[in-house]
């Protein structure tokens, strides 16, 4: 729940905890329970670290130069959200309203992420990191994972088609458990297609 402090601080609050067209600039959530309803709000340099967001509604927001580490997301919506220069830590963005999940994400740093089971289609990861994070049993059809790093990024059981990996480096895709039907890759990046196929390449 939020405080006095915020809604004295030019915070407009349209009904009992429901924000609306509000911009929260350097708010600290950390540790703190959330279950408000925030409506095309912007959230700039908030720290959300550790924060329990149980119940708490996200709609048409945006968020910059957040910090998101080990932020407790079971049960939170997040629909049609963005996330631009935001440092995300151990995600677990597939606890989120599988129904209503839809996230894109530019110039971010995302680490021990899980994003499986969600629906993500044509999802965009745009100028990242994606370090060690998981997609198994996802929907993935038309991503874009632009100038992104996808170290240590685990794809399994994914459909993958149609996605654009073109200016993707760093991922290590199994064409053998995950759908990769007219999914764009470019080279020499592409050559990581061929590890799981114990062959030599000369």
């Amino acid at each position: 729940m939020l405080t006095w402090a915020c809604i004295k601080n030019n915070f407009k609050m349209i009904e009992s905890n429901t924000f609306e067209e509000t911009t929260f600039k350097g708010d600290d959530f950390s540790h703190k329970k959330v279950q408000d309803t925030f409506v095309n709000c912007r959230f700039l340099q908030c720290n959300f670290t550790e924060a329990l967001l149980r119940g708490a509604k996200f709609i048409s927001c945006s968020f910059v130069g957040c910090n998101f580490s080990l932020t407790k997301l079971e049960g939170c919506r997040l629909q049609d959200v963005q996330f631009n220069e935001c440092k995300v830590i151990g995600g677990a963005f597939f606890k989120c309203e599988g129904t209503f999940f839809s996230a894109n994400f530019k110039s971010c740093l995302l680490q021990y992420c899980n994003f499986s089971g969600l629906q993500l289609k044509n999802g965009q990861f745009l100028e990242s990191k994606l370090r060690e994070c998981h997609f198994n049993n996802t929907q993935l059809h038309g991503a874009k994972f632009d100038e992104t790093d996808l170290s240590g990024t685990l794809f399994h059981n994914t459909d993958l088609s149609n996605a654009d990996f073109s200016k993707a480096f760093n991922y290590d895709i199994d064409p053998r458990t995950n759908k990769i039907k007219k999914a764009k890759f470019s080279l020499p990046e592409a050559v990581a297609l061929l590890r799981g196929f114990e062959i030599e390449i000369l």
